[in-house]
């Protein structure tokens, strides 16, 4: 059997999943739990917290999905690209995820700040690394700034993931725009497309 806390976890993500974030309370998560209301608070201080423990969960677990497929790609373009392509793709069919980014959740968590500043964090986490991998090995502009960078590239895949199911939102709809605006920021001005791909091994 599971300790308490992750019980307490995965009893909050199938109440989240079944009645949504918003609706769930501690009790019907400490029922789903078989544990007591007291019990649940032992391990989680408030019901923010819970919400921000299963929803790192449900994002580091695609972080870590992501993070394999962009090694399968070599130059800096096609990681980015492709990587962003791969995220909004199965951040689309998650509906975790896609709670995360509705107005409804937003407005409920506006008093927690470090819900505000998880989706920078877990882009921060993914993309940093491999940014500044690509600008110490000279396949980007050397003046760019990873930090400021990952920032934008949050806002950019918030705004996609939350149109992702309108009509004319297709993956290469999607690739166009980011070939064209996206990646190019890497690049000094006329260089995108030109950097040379590293030999193999």
């Amino acid at each position: 059997m599971s300790d308490p806390a992750t019980a307490i976890l995965l009893a909050a993500e199938a109440c989240y999943l079944r009645l949504g974030i918003t609706k769930t309370t501690m009790d019907d998560i400490a029922r789903e739990a078989g544990v007591s209301r007291p019990t649940v608070y032992r391990h989680y201080s408030n019901r923010d917290d819970l919400v921000l423990g299963v929803l790192l969960s449900r994002a580091r677990d695609l972080l870590d999905r992501a993070r394999r497929f962009i090694d399968t790609r070599a130059r800096i373009d096609d990681k980015l690209v492709d990587g962003m392509i791969f995220l909004v793709d199965a951040g689309s069919r998650d509906p975790m995820l896609q709670q995360l980014v509705s107005l409804e959740f937003m407005e409920g968590m506006q008093g927690h700040p470090e819900a505000s500043r998880l989706p920078v964090t877990l882009s921060a986490e993914l993309w940093g690394p491999i940014v500044q991998d690509a600008k110490d090995a000279g396949e980007v502009r050397s003046d760019l700034d990873v930090t400021a960078f990952c920032t934008w590239l949050t806002y950019i895949e918030l705004v996609v993931l939350s149109r992702t199911n309108r009509p004319g939102s297709t993956d290469e709809a999607q690739r166009s725009l980011m070939q064209t605006f996206v990646a190019p920021a890497l690049h000094r001005a006329g260089t995108y497309g030109t950097v040379p791909v590293p030999a193999a091994g």
